[in-house]
């Protein structure tokens, strides 16, 4: 996902369609009060975000070469109107390269 997806406010988003800047990148629902992570987010799976240096640059510094780009709108939200949400690399390894064993 689009790290920026993070950033909003989501009662502001489900009730009114509004984009409030909230929360600092890197964010996880686990910084919510518990009542409010349930109302806003469920009872599915913790959520974290990640920058897209830790994203793309994890993957090239485990020897990973992109070959492609895609971005969509998330579409669940007002913030399709505005940016995508959702991105998707292709990545090969080179034969016979190994990664780095420590991304740091």
């Amino acid at each position: 996902m689009n790290p920026d997806i993070f950033i909003f406010d989501a009662a502001a988003l489900d009730q009114r369609g509004e984009l409030v800047a909230r929360h600092r990148i890197p964010f996880t629902t686990l910084d919510l009060p518990d009542a409010e992570r349930l109302s806003s987010y469920g009872d599915g799976p913790i959520e974290y975000s990640h920058s897209l240096a830790e994203q793309i640059g994890g993957q090239l510094a485990a020897g990973f070469r992109l070959t492609h780009l895609l971005e969509a709108p998330h579409h669940a939200d007002a913030t399709a109107r505005y940016m995508p949400g959702y991105f998707a690399t292709r990545a090969a390894k080179p034969h016979g390269q190994a990664g780095r064993a420590d991304l740091r």
